[in-house]
């Protein structure tokens, strides 16, 4: 007796992942294109020595604003310094610090609105108060005062970023606890006089993993320019770390007959922030976060 293919597929009305992933990329390229643009760049932060082996603190006066070209891809700044070279090396200060503040303004933001929508009352109502206080003030101008008064360098630009990024992480995941609580095996759970952290830890938390993951991929775009927006104004890293907000800065004065000096950083910003910005919005639509169906 022939035997009869048999497709393997989910339950009625489902389809199978790997089915519904292709059929996503053939009518939708933002999840190819921004996870190539990302890994390109994490690349580059990853293996700098490799992609760009010159020193990018090295001094070459004698091919000071060299043009693009065969010797210098992406043409050399006011002290001969190769200017690809510094691009790739700076993608390990700024990716690594935009990281850094997401991570943790992430971190702290979903412990206190895990916090905040668990235990309700009068003293969710007094953490949530404080969340509003910060929504309150000027984001930007906020982390621009405690960077200034901490000085420039990479632990006050951090602090100063993560202290504007965790109440927006604090309100959401509030919200989607405040949701998630109330479903069936929670209720099932708390019946069953399970502790409070493990209910948070088993029955809460890993239903907030895929809005938390959009989010904080999107969040990376929005950190990298606040990155480089600080140390522009010199309220970040310091020279000659060739982080690329500092890049931009430097070439202020010579955007007029050096050309190149600051297209490239400028253009390293921007193509790495809609790498992330791609790639959080098409996670979004593939996780069918859109229509709000996970909330």
């Amino acid at each position: 007796m022939a035997s009869t293919p048999i497709d393997v597929v989910g339950p009625v009305g489902t389809v199978a992942p790997a089915g519904r992933i292709g059929r996503f990329l053939r009518r939708n390229l933002f999840l190819p294109v921004g996870a190539a643009i990302v890994l390109t760049f994490v690349l580059c932060a990853l293996f700098p020595s490799v992609i760009a082996p010159r020193d990018p603190t090295r001094l070459d006066v004698v091919n000071q604003f060299t043009p693009p070209g065969p010797g210098h891809l992406l043409g050399t700044d006011e002290v001969g310094r190769d200017l690809f070279t510094r691009i790739v090396h700076g993608t390990r200060y700024s990716l690594g610090i935009a990281f850094a503040v997401v991570l943790i303004g992430a971190s702290i933001g979903s412990l206190y609105g895990m916090l905040a929508g668990f235990v309700g009352g009068w003293v969710a109502e007094i953490l949530m108060r404080i969340v509003d206080v910060f929504f309150s003030l000027p984001a930007f101008i906020l982390a621009m005062a405690i960077a200034a008064a901490m000085g420039p360098g990479v632990v006050s630009l951090m602090v100063a970023l993560v202290v504007i990024w965790w109440p927006g992480y604090a309100r959401m995941v509030r919200g989607m606890v405040l949701s998630i609580k109330e479903r069936l095996h929670v209720e099932g759970a708390r019946a069953l006089g399970a502790r409070p952290a493990y209910i948070m830890r088993r029955h809460i938390f890993p239903f907030m993993l895929k809005e938390l993951n959009v989010r904080v991929t999107q969040d990376m775009g929005y950190a990298l320019v606040a990155v480089a927006s600080l140390s522009f104004i010199g309220l970040g890293v310091r020279p000659p770390t060739p982080e690329w907000g500092l890049l931009l800065a430097g070439a202020r004065q010579y955007i007029t007959g050096s050309w190149w000096y600051p297209l490239f950083p400028g253009l390293a910003i921007t193509i790495a922030t809609l790498g992330f910005s791609l790639l959080g919005d098409a996670l979004s639509e593939l996780l069918g976060l859109d229509d709000g169906s996970e909330r």
